[in-house]
């Protein structure tokens, strides 16, 4: 093999691998998980999901207080605190599920809430039956 050959050779190689490597998909593009408030910073919540990635620096959420005793609809509220010196405008829901992990229907809808700067509201939602036993928070920019 000539010297132009293998110069040819190993270019098109070198071609076909960049080619292979641009067409790959992203790792991970799955909703952000939320982050614990720095003040105090408790552990990472699975239950919470921030959809927007770029949202979820700003937003530090407490323990989550959860009423089920069985007799009534679980309840959940969730604290949350802007982290930044900027008004948000969020939208929230809570998605409840039974002891299997079904997601009970119908799903709560999306409400609004505005964090003023340095602010902790609660996000709070209520299951609509009494097989409700586990929830997740999902949280995005508001529309």
């Amino acid at each position: 093999m000539t010297f132009h050959n293998r110069t040819r050779a190993l270019t098109t190689l070198v071609f076909v691998l960049l080619l292979i490597m641009g067409c790959q998909q992203p790792a991970d593009i799955s909703p952000s998980p939320g982050l614990g408030d720095p003040y105090p910073a408790p552990p990472n919540d699975p239950q919470i999901s921030v959809l927007a990635p770029d949202l979820q620096p700003w937003l530090g959420f407490h323990v989550a207080t959860v009423i089920d005793d069985g007799e009534r609809p679980m309840q959940v509220q969730v604290p949350v605190r802007n982290l930044s010196n900027h008004k948000y405008l969020i939208d929230y829901r809570i998605l409840f599920y039974d002891a299997n992990g079904t997601e009970l229907e119908p799903q709560m809808g999306w409400k609004m809430m505005a964090l003023l700067p340095k602010e902790t509201v609660r996000l709070s939602g209520k299951a609509l039956s009494t097989d409700a036993k586990n929830y997740r928070l999902e949280v995005k920019w508001g529309r």
